[in-house]
């Protein structure tokens, strides 16, 4: 039965936290979707723009880069691969048709013969009278002007002759005429020598299609995109509309016409869910009982959602006016500061979605983070929220102005931004200040701040403990500091423990002369009750001092505290008595000579119980020794261990021996023995 019970219980707890969950999402939400909600118009091209329109967020201006594209394109030279074999095949033709002539006219052939066998075997086609001519020429005149050619052909191929360039081959030929007209040859051998060469020139440089193709395409990778900035102005008002400004418009879902921008609100939201989970997830992980509460967890919900509604509000006029160091200096006040800085530092990313991921906010508010989370950790007073936001101010000023003079020489706008954020970190101390006691009252949330209110000696239950019980309220203070001083060696909160002593037996001010420390020499009125009776008046001052801190309103921290300083422990003062007294000691019982409990569940709590009965023990020593005091100490806590009093509470064996030696410290240095002042015994004798 008991473990159905603690499943549904359980079940409820889950279902809580979904819809905690759920919540701060959506309203995370739709307040960081205002800011990607924009004005629609109906705008076609040739339209008069009514109105100044500016890029709502940064685009690429397509027709543009196209524009570009197509340019760089145009820009990119034709390929072309050369082809030395070209000029090879030249040069030979030219040496294969004089060695033919020549082995013709060695071989006795007659000029017809000659003629004929050149025009069927030929390399080079010449006209049949330029044949005669050629044939009828010296051995010598052969060997010039073969020479001539084959010169004039090298320097013509040390030239580009491009594929499909007619102006090319016709510069070359061009060439060929004014090379060869500056040799001595005869009118005819000149003409033979051009025409020859000339039959010889053709392209040596050939297109290559795939690596222009490749270099267009390099091209267009290097040219830049036409960017729209942020803020940019893409129509002015009066102006026509631009087939290009219309498609930029349309990119910026600026249009009614626009197939809309679902995917932006799901890119969102699904941007937001992973933040908000990493958040719950590193608190689940590393924070169980955090995580398992359900109050801090709506309290880590809250100051998310105050962080990001305050910073969308703030940032319509300016986001440098943003309270960034708000969201850490609450939670770690509330809660921790190394919970408050992981989970302030994944917020910044919120806080960036809402300022249209601006970088110098979101590096500010990463620095917030920081500073905020770990500067007020070990805060005494309300007035160190202000001194922090001091420093942090002065930090944020600092770093705004060096950020805006490597982004901007605006000095005029880097200094308004300065001062902006030194106002806004100002701002996020006054509202950690005046938001704090809220969130203190509300989730009943003991911060050091509050304990040290409650340590004012004008708080009104305080006062009562002072004036109506002055020997209690003594106790209280030796106990505090017995307490302070051993949570401290042992990692709990020290302050809570301090402040916690001082409201431990308020209820002593009920009935404060059934109490040794008040009675002040008077009689004791226990001497004329039964056991009984004292018992259930010593044991009620629990209740009684419960009843007075909810009356007060004291947090709920110090009611635990007050309920279990005493846990279940038997009075064995009257139960002894009554057992000695009675003539049935068989029929005492035990149970009617405890306190009802519980016992303590905290750390802090179990120490102020061993605190508050050392304290009154070691009181009791009438020549309190080092010896003394240590065999009452270690009695004392060996009597609760063995008693079962500290089982509930976080404490080991090894924070029993840290708070054992810290408490001798501390009443070793209490009680220590004093000197004892002489007399003037020569003032004495004098009087005499």
């Amino acid at each position: 039965m008991s473990n159905d019970k603690n499943t549904k219980v359980r079940s409820i707890f889950k279902y809580k936290r979904a819809a905690i969950f759920a919540l701060t999402f959506l309203v995370i939400y739709f307040v960081s979707l205002t800011s990607f909600i924009t004005k629609k118009y109906n705008l076609q091209v040739g339209d008069i723009a009514r109105e100044n329109i500016k890029a709502s967020k940064e685009v690429i201006d397509k027709i543009a880069t196209l524009a570009r594209e197509k340019q760089a394109q145009e820009e990119v030279e034709l390929q072309f691969n050369q082809k030395p074999e070209v000029k090879k095949q030249a040069l030979d033709n030219v040496r294969i048709f004089f060695n033919k002539i020549n082995s013709l006219k060695d071989a006795g052939k007659t000029e017809n013969e000659i003629i004929e066998t050149l025009k069927s075997e030929a390399t080079i086609l010449v006209a049949e009278e330029d044949l005669v001519t050629i044939v009828k020429l010296s051995k010598e005149d052969l060997k010039n002007l073969q020479n001539v050619i084959l010169e004039t052909l090298n320097e013509v191929y040390e030239g580009r002759i491009e594929e499909g360039k007619s102006e090319d081959v016709k510069r070359s030929q061009e060439y060929v005429v004014d090379k060869i007209g500056t040799y001595k040859l005869s009118k005819n051998l000149r003409n033979l020598g051009i025409q020859i060469t000339n039959s010889q020139i053709k392209p040596n440089f050939f297109y290559d299609k795939e690596k222009t193709e490749e270099l267009k395409k390099q091209a267009v990778k290097n040219v830049v995109p036409v960017a729209i900035k942020k803020n940019q102005m893409v129509v002015k008002e009066g102006e026509p509309i631009t087939e290009s400004q219309l498609e930029v418009l349309k990119d910026l879902g600026l249009l009614n016409t626009s197939s809309g921008e679902w995917y932006i609100y799901i890119t969102l939201a699904v941007m937001i869910f992973i933040i908000i989970y990493l958040q719950w997830y590193y608190v689940y992980r590393y924070y169980k009982e955090i995580y398992q509460d359900t109050s801090k967890m709506v309290l880590i919900s809250i100051i998310n959602i105050i962080s990001v509604i305050v910073a969308r509000s703030v940032s319509i006029a300016t986001p440098f006016l943003i309270p960034l160091a708000l969201g850490p200096m609450l939670i770690t006040l509330l809660i921790n500061y190394k919970v408050s800085m992981t989970l302030s530092i994944i917020s910044c990313i919120l806080i960036s979605i809402n300022v249209g991921f601006n970088v110098e906010v979101t590096m500010l508010a990463l620095l917030n983070a920081v500073l905020g989370s770990s500067l007020i950790r070990k805060m005494q007073q309300r007035n160190d929220i202000i001194y922090s936001a001091i420093y942090i101010g002065m930090i944020n000023m600092i770093i705004s102005l060096c950020t805006g003079v490597l982004l901007s020489n605006n000095i005029i706008e880097i200094l308004k931004r300065t001062g902006f954020v030194g106002i806004a970190t100002l701002g996020s101390a006054i509202l950690t200040i005046g938001l704090l006691p809220l969130f203190e009252s509300t989730f009943d949330i003991v911060t050091t701040v509050k304990l040290l209110e409650l340590s004012n000696p004008n708080n009104p239950l305080l006062k009562k403990i002072l004036m109506e019980t002055p020997g209690t309220y003594h106790h209280s203070v030796l106990v505090a500091n017995l307490a302070e001083m051993a949570t401290e060696e042992v990692g709990g909160n020290a302050v809570l423990a301090r402040i916690a002593a001082y409201y431990h037996d308020a209820g002593k001010t009920k009935r404060p002369y059934f109490f040794k420390e008040n009675q002040m020499g008077k009689e004791n009125p226990h001497d004329k009750i039964t056991p009984n009776l004292s018992t259930l008046i010593i044991t009620s001052h629990v209740k009684d001092g419960l009843e007075l801190a909810k009356e007060h309103n004291i947090p709920k921290a110090i009611q635990d505290v007050i309920e279990q300083h005493h846990g279940n422990t038997l009075v064995k003062y009257f139960y002894f008595t009554a057992k000695n007294n009675s003539d049935k000691p068989e029929d005492i019982k035990e149970e009617d000579f405890r306190y009802p409990g519980p016992i303590p569940q905290t750390k802090e709590a179990g120490i102020i119980m061993l605190a508050d009965s050392v304290e009154a023990a070691v009181r009791s020593i009438s020549e309190p020794t080092k010896g003394k005091i240590e065999e009452m100490v270690n009695n004392i806590i060996k009597d609760k261990l063995n008693d079962g009093q500290l089982n509930d509470c976080d404490i080991t064996l090894k924070d029993l021996e840290k708070i054992r030696k810290s408490f001798l410290k501390t009443l070793n240095s209490i009680y220590h023995q004093r000197i004892e002042y002489p007399t003037d015994n020569t003032k004495v004798s004098k009087e005499k």
